[in-house]
């Protein structure tokens, strides 16, 4: 009896041996990628306060977001901090076309809006302005609600982009320049809903 486990025992590990064996000559099976059925895995429209913002290899946190809107066309506006300091982002979607472009404060420049504007030996002409109301939430550095006068220009090639706020009539002109941006030059990670 013992002489017949013993076999059996053998037998059982041969067989076990072979399946292995053929396991591992046979072709692996072909890996899936894991987010095919979601290429873009993050919503340019729902980027809110708390969200990280990867861009230039460099991590920014959204600590406020403006939202505007002038007479049904509503836009974003997203406050970064990082390393490197304080951006704005600013999404919108303009005719079912995306648009983000990136801002960076320009302190001291004396700028106001009217007929063209030079900064950095670039001349700048006016492409829109007008006035919209908006709510903030988190840190943005105006009131909650309120609105704001605008004014944007752009170079002859659209290469540079410049801007100026003012959060309330008695309140000097803010002046950013900016520059547009692709989706593929940002990584976004969404903090999640509010608790």
């Amino acid at each position: 009896m013992t002489e017949i486990l013993i076999v059996v025992l053998i037998v059982v590990v041969v067989v076990a041996t072979v399946i292995v064996i053929r396991t591992r000559k046979s072709a692996p099976a072909a890996r899936v990628d894991p987010l095919a059925d979601y290429p873009e895995v993050w919503d340019p429209y729902a980027i809110g306060v708390g969200d990280i913002i990867s861009y230039a290899g460099i991590d920014h946190v959204v600590r406020g977001t403006i939202t505007l809107d002038e007479e049904g066309y509503r836009w974003h506006e997203h406050l970064l901090d990082g390393s490197t300091g304080r951006r704005w982002l600013t999404v919108e979607n303009d005719e079912g076309e995306l648009e983000m472009t990136l801002w960076m404060r320009r302190e001291g420049t004396g700028l106001e809006p009217g007929g063209d504007v030079i900064l950095d030996d670039r001349v700048y002409r006016q492409i829109e302005r007008g006035t919209a109301r908006f709510t903030a939430e988190g840190t943005t550095g105006t009131a909650p609600t309120g609105t704001v006068d605008y004014a944007d220009y752009a170079t002859a090639d659209r290469t540079g982009l410049l801007s100026f706020e003012r959060w309330a009539r008695t309140a000097s002109w803010e002046v950013s320049t900016g520059r547009a941006v692709t989706r593929s030059e940002l990584t976004v990670i969404h903090a999640g809903p509010a608790q």
